[in-house]
């Protein structure tokens, strides 16, 4: 269990880390993260967060496929 989470969260981290680095190196704005900070207004925060979701999506199937992974391995 606590493997299958780790996995999950690394997977989350490499696929979201991925997607906002290629947002940034190409300049497509759907995939960036911007934070920034406005003194009238106190602070504001402008960017996607398609990155992020992706990235969620993207380990809920890794940590079930590495779940099945590992029960498989155990019946065999």
């Amino acid at each position: 269990m606590k493997k299958t989470v780790c996995v999950g969260l690394i997977s989350f981290f490499a696929v979201s880390s991925l997607l906002l680095s290629i947002g940034f190196w190409l300049d497509i704005k759907f995939l960036m993260f911007n934070f920034y900070l406005e003194t009238s207004k106190g602070f504001e925060a402008g960017g996607s967060l398609i990155p992020f979701i992706i990235g969620l999506i993207c380990s809920y199937f890794i940590g079930n496929y590495y779940s099945k992974k590992k029960t498989t391995e155990l019946l065999s």
